[in-house]
């Protein structure tokens, strides 16, 4: 390892080990980007929530937001992201893609916006993410490493039609500008707009579920094995959207899943 690697590793590993017991006395509620190693020389980036008393809860991948929370019915700025001091290398940048594009939850699925669109803007950058996969923008860290940052979220209206209540979902990634740093796994905000009481939790609750809760994502039917009845249920969602089928997560159910279940075919680990 390089002196410049070495030093940046024992600063990082500081961050890191920060996240496990340091109490944040400022924005609750916002995500907590932080990074844990990857291999020799590599870092990747994790998030985490900052909880109502400002205890960090670790590996956190589904974040509430609510749009009307600041009194304009279309807009917030939250959850922001604030990083810790030392978390990255100064003269760095961190950004976020939105590698899968912008969804309305149905209840049983997610489905690519139809006559919605989500603006995001820091300042004079902007982007407007629609059903498609947007590239996003990065913003400079701080002079202290750290990277605190609050997006204004719009949510839009398409082709000159009102918006319907409901809950709208960002599936989001976030990277670095520094080599060494890689990408961060799939997270998400879900976006109350006006919808009605228990339907942005009940979101939550099955986003993590169809995502992040089984360690065997090929069994379908949830039987304790991937077969036929699992091949039959990935067939019949061909072509579909983002949903539990959909086990690579790039938002349609394709070849590549059906890889991934052939691969896992047999009992569940």
């Amino acid at each position: 390892m390089t002196t410049r690697s070495h030093t940046r590793g024992l600063v990082l590993a500081l961050a890191t080990l920060a996240v496990a017991g340091t109490t944040y006395a400022q924005h609750p509620g916002d995500i907590n980007p932080s990074v844990v190693p990857a291999g020799e020389d590599l870092w990747k980036i994790t998030t985490n929530a900052i909880g109502p008393d400002g205890q960090l809860v670790p590996d956190v991948r589904v974040f509430p937001s609510d749009f009307g929370d600041s009194g304009f019915p279309t807009f917030t700025s939250n959850p922001g992201f604030d990083a810790s001091p030392a978390t990255f290398t100064p003269g760095t940048r961190v950004g976020f893609h939105a590698p899968q594009g912008f969804f309305r939850f149905t209840g049983d699925a997610l489905e690519p916006v139809s006559a919605e669109a989500l603006n995001v803007k820091f300042l004079t950058l902007q982007v407007t993410i629609d059903d498609q996969p947007n590239a996003g923008f990065d913003l400079a860290v701080q002079s202290n490493g750290g990277w605190h940052r609050h997006f204004n979220f719009t949510l839009q209206p398409t082709g000159g039609g009102t918006l319907a209540s409901g809950i709208f979902v960002l599936p989001m990634t976030l990277y670095s500008t520094d080599p060494a740093v890689l990408e961060s796994e799939m997270f998400w905000l879900v976006f109350d707009y006006q919808a009605p009481p228990g339907a942005q939790e009940a979101a939550m609750a099955w986003i993590e579920d169809a995502f992040l809760g089984s360690p065997c994502a090929a069994d379908l039917d949830g039987d304790g094995s991937v077969g036929p009845t699992d091949l039959g249920v990935l067939l019949g969602a061909w072509s579909n959207g983002a949903g539990p089928q959909d086990l690579d997560g790039d938002g349609v159910v394709g070849p590549a899943d059906l890889g991934i279940l052939l691969g896992a075919w047999g009992a569940c680990p």
